[in-house]
């Protein structure tokens, strides 16, 4: 199986929330919390969004041996992004247009999609593009100044 369709199938299993969350940084696959992760990007298929793995997770990525073990959540998307105030959706697509989604995988520390400021907790903000969830991760000062404390 295509390393791609892996992700998606991973994706797929993700509860994702129509309104932003402050919280911390998971695995993608087997939710341990990280302070640090590989990087995966994934830009098919209706979704824009980073993968995130925990050492164990992607050791068994990189060995096609990885277990998706929860079951698909099917997702509304058109709620995605509604009642977003005035230039949040603005600063999302800038954010997603600067990714190298072509990019190696890559282990590292979470950084803000605005600043670059490197980050434990981040606002998780989900948006519908046209039919393409992206996800962008704002540190605390940036969430607050782009307005995406008050959706």
């Amino acid at each position: 199986m295509k390393q791609d369709d892996v992700l998606l199938r991973i994706v797929r299993t993700w509860r994702l929330s129509e309104r932003p969350e402050y919280r911390g940084f998971l695995c993608g696959n087997c939710h341990r919390r990280l302070n640090k992760a590989w990087y995966h990007w994934l830009d098919c298929c209706g979704y824009k969004t980073p993968v995130h793995f925990c050492a164990s997770c992607e050791k068994k990525f990189r060995a096609s041996k990885i277990e998706i073990t929860k079951p698909e959540i099917k997702v509304n998307r058109k709620p995605f992004g509604m009642g977003f105030p005035p230039g949040v959706e603005r600063k999302i697509r800038e954010a997603a247009a600067r990714w190298d989604t072509k990019a190696k995988p890559k282990y590292k520390t979470f950084t803000c999609d605005e600043c670059g400021r490197k980050m434990h907790k981040a606002w998780h903000v989900w948006f519908n593009d046209s039919g393409k969830l992206i996800e962008v991760h704002f540190c605390k000062e940036d969430g607050r100044k782009i307005g995406v404390d008050k959706v």
